[in-house]
């Protein structure tokens, strides 16, 4: 079993290309991408490696990158790997992958080949300080869950979800303490995607909407609808104009913070609910909050 951090960092070596005034920077591109093609073709799904050239060359690109530095993600990520193991005992180094992502995702975990890994995109905006920590504090939720449970499907049912973000985000508060809560759904970015919170904030509006949220995600929970997974998981409102997007990660955080009170933690983060499971666990939000 390995028992250090693996980091494969490709935005150096791009960068060395792009700043580099003596070399074919295009015919480079392609040569250092074709060599990753496993990297790009998974990272990045249909985004052929002539498309990613092209992107890597515009101007704004390496100014994404300008705050990029590898000493800090391998120090956030030694932050949540250390702090995990005195949660988890066992639970595994990270394997971490950073290559461009051109703000269409900051961190996702997936498998390339046999290997699982947390595949991040440093060009995303904020990956640093304190929204780096919270990144990876999540994406390592996710990592060993699904070390144990199997990587969970990119077009999962929403009672799936639920319980994967809600780990992912409880487990982020257990190893990130000092951090306000409201800080760990990352809802401090919505604006940067013009998606602004409702006054007083995401937080406040999810606390006061609980049942609300809960009702809505009960009427679709066996769904894989596009629409019906970007309401709850991605940027698209359900309720509103005004309302919070992605509310289903607070949703899960508070089921899964739940079932933290009544199971032991090495059930709950191997556990894989069926629908009817959560379905309950959900009704049960519903009815104490009503009380």
């Amino acid at each position: 079993m390995t028992t250090k951090i693996k980091i494969d960092d490709y935005i150096t070596p791009i960068k060395a290309i792009l700043i580099n005034a003596n070399t074919d920077k295009k015919t480079e591109l392609f040569r250092h991408i074709y060599a990753s093609r496993k990297i790009n073709d998974r990272h990045l799904y249909k985004h052929d490696i002539k498309h990613t050239a092209k992107k890597l060359l515009a101007p704004e690109w390496i100014k994404s990158v300008r705050r990029f530095s590898l000493e800090e993600w391998q120090e956030a990520a030694e932050t949540a790997w250390g702090r995990t193991r005195n949660i988890i005992r066992f639970a595994p180094p990270p394997e971490i992958v950073l290559y461009p992502g051109f703000g269409r995702f900051n961190g996702r975990v997936y498998k390339i080949g046999k290997r699982i890994v947390i595949g991040c995109s440093p060009d995303f905006p904020h990956c640093t300080g304190r929204d780096l920590k919270i990144l990876l504090a999540h994406e390592y939720g996710h990592f060993i869950r699904w070390r144990k449970t199997g990587v969970a499907s990119d077009i999962a049912p929403i009672h799936t979800m639920l319980f994967e973000e809600g780990w992912a985000v409880w487990l982020s508060r257990e190893i990130l303490p000092e951090y306000e809560l409201k800080r760990l759904f990352m809802a401090n970015l919505h604006e940067e995607i013009f998606m602004p919170d409702p006054p007083g904030g995401y937080l406040k509006w999810c606390r006061f909407n609980l049942n609300l949220i809960a009702e809505k995600a009960l009427d679709v929970l066996n769904s894989k609808k596009e629409k019906d997974l970007g309401r709850f998981f991605q940027c698209r409102r359900f309720a509103g104009g005004s309302t919070p997007i992605r509310t289903g990660y607070y949703l899960g955080y508070e089921l899964v913070r739940m079932l933290a009170n009544r199971m032991p933690l090495p059930r709950l983060y191997s556990l894989k609910p069926a629908g009817t499971d959560i379905e309950n666990w959900l009704r049960e939000i519903v009815e104490q909050k009503g009380n």
